[in-house]
């Protein structure tokens, strides 16, 4: 699925943006903390939206009108 690739450039995104903050020396760890806590939250959901979609392309569905029971 070409989203799953897409989100995963989106995490990767946001990995790299929470490594500048870590390493940028003129924040202290209060300004990190406030800075990075929504980039981690929607690395959270990002990595669970990758779950749910590889369940989804994993899953076989089949129509009633198949034959397969």
């Amino acid at each position: 699925m070409k989203n799953i690739e897409q989100i995963n450039n989106m995490t990767k995104d946001i990995k790299e943006q929470i490594l500048q903050i870590v390493q940028n020396q003129t924040y202290s760890l209060t300004q990190k903390n406030i800075l990075m806590k929504p980039l981690v939250e929607e690395d959270k959901v990002l990595k669970d939206t990758i779950k749910k979609l590889t369940k989804i392309k994993n899953s076989d569905f089949f129509g009633a009108c198949n034959g397969k029971n």
